[in-house]
């Protein structure tokens, strides 16, 4: 049985960078170098590593780690910081193809990317009025078995029910068949399914966006421990 950890994100915030970069397509990294990668990370990581730091956590698995949590239930804080960040991507983007410097390939996940954002903010207008919570899981593609997915909306269940937010948002990606085995790990309500362009772009697949909320229950999972080291 795998032993799983669930610690702070604290201290570990360049091993969660890396996840990211690591599954970024489906569980796969790019198969390019991306013009303004940095912004891009900051968009994408920098709010939840730093202001919602506090409720976020990785799962640990032979002290490496396999799959984190970030947790969002200051909404207000949370796209304020976005904005900032989205300015700073759009302008970085906008220079390097003013100069030149931004390949073709690149290009086309920016484009494809403007599109997805515009269809998420008409997703947003869908969700209940009462839910401002989101959460964003992201784990390693050798734990498909569901045992640190699992561990890790734990512990999105007992924020959500200890902040006393009725209940929280989340987005998946689904690949054909994978779909119905997806929805039962995650136990949530879909609310909306659109095309991911990016992704389906990136995979040359058929790419589907879940916007799922989710109705907690009490979980019983061993607390968040604080380890006695850290990863630098």
């Amino acid at each position: 049985m795998t032993n799983i950890q669930i610690v702070p994100i604290s201290g570990y915030e360049d091993q969660i960078r890396k996840l990211f970069w690591q599954t970024l397509t489906i569980g796969n990294p790019l198969s390019f170098d991306l013009t303004c990668s940095k912004q891009y990370e900051a968009l994408g990581l920098n709010w939840y590593l730093t202001k919602g730091s506090h409720d976020g956590v990785v799962a640990l698995v032979d002290e490496k780690v396999a799959g984190y949590c970030l947790v969002c239930l200051d909404g207000v804080s949370f796209r304020r910081a976005q904005r900032s960040q989205l300015f700073k991507l759009a302008g970085c983007v906008l220079i390097a193809f003013a100069t030149g410097r931004i390949n073709s390939k690149s290009r086309r996940f920016y484009w494809h990317r403007l599109r997805d954002s515009l269809t998420i903010m008409r997703t947003r207008k869908v969700l209940p009025a009462n839910i401002d919570m989101h959460v964003h899981l992201n784990v390693v593609s050798g734990y498909n078995d569901g045992s640190v997915s699992l561990r890790l909306r734990a512990h999105a269940d007992n924020v959500c029910i200890s902040s006393g937010s009725a209940a929280y948002f989340g987005e998946m990606n689904s690949i054909g068949k994978r779909r119905t085995l997806g929805l039962r790990r995650v136990g949530g309500k879909i609310i909306d399914e659109s095309i991911n362009r990016t992704f389906s772009w990136l995979t040359g697949q058929d790419i589907h966006r879940l916007t799922m909320v989710r109705y907690p229950v009490q979980q019983i999972v061993e607390p968040v421990v604080e380890p006695v080291l850290q990863a630098a």
